[in-house]
């Protein structure tokens, strides 16, 4: 058996965290594509024209455009900048998701190991979207069990996190996070912990109905499963981390993103640890 699967990203002392540096571009850029925000900002640009003399009404809108403009500007001409929201997280290349050994290593078999995708969301289906009656509450309790998990990641199995929103109609949203975990039995046990359980006696009590709840869970078993990410962030199972013990015996997060150029992991079929025509390999 040759060398193992190369990782992308080096080891680390906690997981890695892939947040954008630049908060400008991660909040005030998404006026221009958030409804009810922009509805927002021109409650307060009417109030900006009420207080002060017309002259000064072009001010907030001004100030606004000049500010997107130059920071859109900024980071076109700077994609290398570690300040760049854009590109600063991205892996360049080909890479896939592999879960390493209890070592660190990842060894030569492609999907080894199974694990479980767990989706949980929430829906406001209100034309106040996140502001409806009920929703601030249940966003805490969806906040607190989340964090709870990223505290006790290693003792309930949680490899990956990652965070949607989604929007059917207008205001009406919705909040999606995909946890993939190592085995179902994490999950039960957690959803009969006093966090969540007061959660759902919550939901329960209260009967709103324009807030709905949801999960769906996969149990996905060792080669049933492959991943390509090419230029990306990391993203879905590549986001994931898990922790490992070096040759010292020292701990270390380990990220689950190897490099794809390898012939081992060339194909889907072959990230499937399966033959050309989809059948398992022996």
């Amino acid at each position: 058996m040759g060398p193992g699967f190369k990782a992308k990203l080096a080891p680390a002392s906690a997981p890695h965290k892939f947040n954008p540096k630049d908060r400008y571009a991660a909040i005030v850029k998404t006026l221009f594509t958030l409804y009810p925000i922009v509805l927002v900002a021109a409650f307060f640009q009417l109030l900006f024209c009420a207080l002060l003399p017309s002259d000064f009404s072009v001010v907030p809108s001004a100030i606004l455009l000049l500010g997107y403009a130059v920071t859109t500007l900024i980071h076109h001409l700077t994609p290398s900048s570690p300040m760049n929201p854009y590109t600063q997280h991205i892996v360049p290349g080909r890479a896939t998701a592999q879960l390493p050994a209890p070592s660190g290593s990842f060894g030569t078999d492609p999907g080894a190991q199974g694990l479980v995708v767990f989706n949980l969301g929430v829906q406001w289906n209100h034309p106040l979207g996140i502001l409806s009656p009920g929703a601030k509450e249940m966003i805490q309790r969806f906040m607190a069990m989340n964090a709870d998990l990223m505290r006790r990641r290693e003792e309930l199995g949680l490899i990956s996190i990652n965070h949607w929103k989604g929007r059917d109609v207008e205001t009406a949203s919705a909040l999606n996070i995909t946890y993939y975990f190592r085995d179902v039995a994490s999950i039960h046990r957690f959803a009969h912990q006093e966090l969540h359980r007061k959660a759902w006696d919550w939901y329960h009590g209260h009967h709103f109905p324009h807030i709905g709840i949801f999960h769906e869970t996969f149990i996905v078993p060792a080669r049933s499963y492959e991943t390509i990410y090419d230029n990306c962030v990391p993203v879905g199972l590549g986001r994931g981390a898990v922790r490992c013990e070096d040759v010292k015996g020292e701990e270390q997060w380990v990220n689950t993103l190897v490099s794809a150029d390898t012939p081992a992991l060339k194909t889907q079929m072959f990230r499937l640890g399966r033959g050309a025509q989809g059948n398992p390999k022996e």
